[in-house]
């Protein structure tokens, strides 16, 4: 699992999902493709990054360590780990 990071992408050769910046020198800049309505950090981007791979492999399920990275990068984001599963 591999993420791609550039000055104004995010993407990954596991998973669709994308993180794009969408303004410069603002704080807040970054949308995660599968949490459009929010403005986040670039490290915010990162973990819904991390996190959406995660998810996609499903590791996440029998994998305790990977469960915790998954809690750990939803709570970056402010949301629980429950909540986001239900919108990927």
């Amino acid at each position: 699992m591999t993420i791609y990071v550039t000055d104004w992408s995010m993407t990954s050769d596991c998973t669709t999902e994308s993180a794009q910046r969408v303004a410069d020198k603002w704080p807040k800049s970054w949308r995660l493709s599968w949490l459009p309505d929010r403005l986040l950090t670039r490290e915010q981007a990162l973990a819904g990054m991390d996190l959406a791979e995660i998810v996609s492999t499903q590791t996440y399920r029998h994998d305790r360590l990977a469960h915790l990275r998954a809690v750990h990068y939803a709570g970056q984001l402010g949301i629980p780990l429950e909540q986001i599963l239900l919108g990927l």
